[in-house]
């Protein structure tokens, strides 16, 4: 895996329902979904000659805390400073059995819990890093809303992109992607 960019660990399929569904109802997941970037394995550029980066993402956590199913945590609440510091501690833990020099290779750290992100980007709000709601109602025809149908607004050379609009939100620029074929397509 040392040469892959992107990788989801988790113990099952069992494991994600229950972390989504724990994340949902406002509690710590136990075992959560762990995404880990390696940045360097695309660009060696990203950290110093024979150092690596890990960039790790939890999307399964919830915007209010009311209880930890691992029962370590008993805060309960908006995320603090010391809950978002002790959960990703639980995170690294997690990763020992499969990065054995996680902790004694780590150089640094900056750890950005949900209250952290809303901070820095008001889109992000409950640290939601996909800016929404991701369920069918949510997509297609349906978001931003029915009568920006293509991404049009409407109003003449102003095109709506984003996570807020088909196909949602995520990495791939799907919306740009669209709007820029459409647009593409009206020059011929």
């Amino acid at each position: 895996m040392a040469n892959v960019a992107l990788v989801h660990v988790l113990d099952s399929i069992d494991s994600l329902s229950e972390s989504v569904n724990a994340a949902n109802r406002g509690f710590l997941p136990r075992r959560p979904t762990i995404v880990v970037g390696q940045p360097t394995t695309i660009d060696s550029s990203r950290a110093p000659e024979g150092a690596g980066l890990l960039w790790i993402q939890l999307q399964e956590v919830p915007r209010v805390i009311r209880g930890d199913l691992a029962a370590e945590i008993t805060h309960t609440g908006d995320w603090s400073t010391q809950v978002r510091d002790q959960y990703a501690q639980r995170i690294i833990d997690q990763l020992q059995p499969h990065i054995a020099n996680i902790s004694s290779a780590q150089t640094g750290k900056m750890v950005l819990g949900p209250a952290d992100l809303e901070s820095l980007n008001v889109n992000l709000v409950g640290g939601d890093p996909y800016s929404g709601d991701c369920r069918i109602d949510q997509y297609a025809l349906w978001r931003p809303l029915r009568l920006a149908n293509g991404h049009n607004t409407g109003v003449k050379g102003l095109w709506q992109i984003g996570a807020s609009t088909h196909p949602g939100p995520g990495l791939g620029g799907g919306s740009g992607y669209l709007v820029a074929k459409r647009l593409r397509e009206r020059r011929r």
